[in-house]
């Protein structure tokens, strides 16, 4: 049994606690009750593969383009702290967090790193780009609100 509810409103609190209630305690067969944020959406997931690949398109690292893809890895290895490792046969290999994993707030901040690195380097953002971005930083404006 699998019962997810999000706490959107008080009614879903109370209707969280009335159901963590009624569950049973037990010693032998405990139940697990995990409390997480939401991951990112798909939406959002689109939206940061619009700001890496304009970055992708318009930057040289190292004197190499690299792909959205590896833009991808160096951004959250830059904000995650990956750790990388020599690759079985050579080269290095970063191992870390998937940004299919990320919650929403992971999530908008490796747009807005990704964002910060693009303006940095002269990158100039799609309209995709620009609203990934100004819904990223909105979304963080909002949980600076609540914390």
């Amino acid at each position: 049994m699998i019962k997810e509810i999000r706490l959107i409103h008080e009614v879903a609190r109370n209707t969280a606690i009335n159901f963590i209630n009624q569950l049973p305690v037990d010693s032998k067969y405990p139940l697990r009750i995990v409390i997480d944020e939401e991951k990112r959406t798909l939406a959002q997931n689109r939206m940061m593969w619009a700001v890496l690949n304009d970055i992708a398109k318009q930057v040289e690292w190292n004197g190499e383009k690299l792909t959205a893809e590896e833009w991808k890895h160096l951004i959250t290895a830059n904000l995650h702290g990956q750790k990388c490792v020599k690759g079985i046969q050579g080269g290095l290999v970063f191992i870390g967090l998937s940004t299919r994993k990320m919650n929403k707030k992971e999530f908008a901040d490796v747009v807005i790193c990704a964002e910060q690195f693009g303006a940095e380097n002269g990158v100039r953002f799609s309209a995709d780009a620009q609203e990934a971005i100004r819904l990223a930083e909105q979304y963080k404006d909002q949980l600076l609100k609540v914390a």
